[in-house]
């Protein structure tokens, strides 16, 4: 395989539209079809495209001159999606985040290992130059152990945004708000790059929207060896404010809006505190840098160059179906502690975040 013909579902949904435009841009893939419901949008866009058109799910999955899909649908229809793609032989990249519970993410997993296809996801934040260079920081040991993790998500969406689809802002569409959502792709750096916590206790709330799930959220996160983390996801705060902290015995990283400043500490924390003679305010000298990094015009476009790349070489994508699952533990997680007011102890107990799910669904039935 040199260059992978894709097809993407749901391609004209704004996150759709996305997709297809980078894919017309890669030179490891190109776009063969497109899929949707509403026929009329579709059939123009194809004919823009020069590509084909599909309507009916089954009859994308049969064409031979597709090698992979890209899922640009609501994330509570990707279980369905991927289950059917897989039985059809076909690789598939889906958008974040990978499914609603861990339980329909292991079983996606699982039915693409069965059929011997790729499953991939995409979080586009991974491949952003400062996150890759953290990631590089972290993975060398420069930070030493990291014993505090900090990540803020706020972001802020109208009412409309809400009630542009019926399925947003619903615990039966949606299946969660802004955890689930847009803190997603904080919560998949946080855990990329500060590992996943052993327990989780959070509070969440529809503050400000007339909808069902969150739109406000804080975390407090436990790790092996006492350390601990706060993460914070919102759609109410202007200005915007996404960053992450990490802090380990070595120095510090904090990365937002594009760049990465990192402390360096002259000595380990650790030793500091053991061997000063001073009794307050000690101050530990440290160096600091500043990388400033440039924002992709296309933020999707390496996620999907990756895949394309991953299938023609024969690798597993960058973040993987197993790798997907990891934030959306984290997520499912803080959920299940916010509404059960309990410390959630990780791994999640599947069985137990599956019925909370058909609880507070049935409950906010129409």
């Amino acid at each position: 395989m040199q260059r992978v013909r894709l097809a993407v579902i749901g391609s004209t949904g704004m996150i759709g539209r996305v997709h297809v435009d980078a894919i017309t841009r890669l030179e490891n893939a190109s776009l063969t079809a497109v899929a949707a419901i509403n026929p009329a949008p579709l059939q123009e866009q194809a004919r823009q495209l020069h590509v084909r058109a599909y309507t009916d799910l089954d009859s994308l999955l049969r064409d031979p001159d597709v090698d992979a899909v890209v899922v640009a649908t609501p994330h509570p229809s990707h279980m369905s999606v991927v289950l059917k793609a897989a039985r059809a032989g076909k690789h598939v990249l889906t958008d974040k985040p990978i499914a609603v519970a861990v339980s329909e993410a292991e079983q996606m997993v699982q039915a693409a290992r069965s059929a011997g296809v790729v499953l991939g996801v995409i979080y586009q934040n991974r491949h952003r130059p400062e996150s890759q260079k953290a990631r590089e920081v972290v993975s060398q040991g420069l930070l030493g152990k990291i014993y505090r993790t900090s990540m803020v998500h706020a972001t802020a969406r109208t009412e409309a945004y809400y009630h542009s689809r019926p399925w947003r802002g619903t615990w039966s569409g949606e299946g969660g708000g802004v955890l689930l959502n847009q803190g997603i792709h904080s919560l998949d750096l946080l855990q990329w790059l500060g590992g996943m916590p052993r327990a989780v206790q959070g509070v969440a709330s529809a503050f400000r929207h007339n909808i069902e799930v969150e739109d406000f959220a804080t975390a407090l996160l436990e790790y092996d060896g006492g350390g601990q983390g706060t993460a914070h996801c919102s759609t109410v705060q202007a200005p915007n404010d996404v960053r992450l902290e990490l802090y380990g015995d070595l120095g510090s990283l904090a990365m937002a809006d594009g760049s990465l400043t990192w402390h360096k500490l002259a000595t380990p924390m650790d030793e500091f505190m053991a061997s000063t003679d001073a009794s307050t305010r000690a101050r530990l000298p440290h160096q600091t840098e500043v990388l400033e990094f440039p924002r992709a015009a296309t933020p999707v476009l390496p996620s999907i160059q990756d895949f394309a790349d991953a299938l023609i070489h024969g690798r597993e994508p960058a973040v993987s179906g197993e790798e997907a699952i990891k934030s959306l533990e984290l997520c499912n997680a803080i959920l299940l502690a916010a509404h059960t007011g309990r410390r959630i102890s990780l791994p999640l107990d599947r069985q137990e975040y599956d019925a909370f799910m058909r609880d507070i669904r049935a409950r906010h039935a129409p």
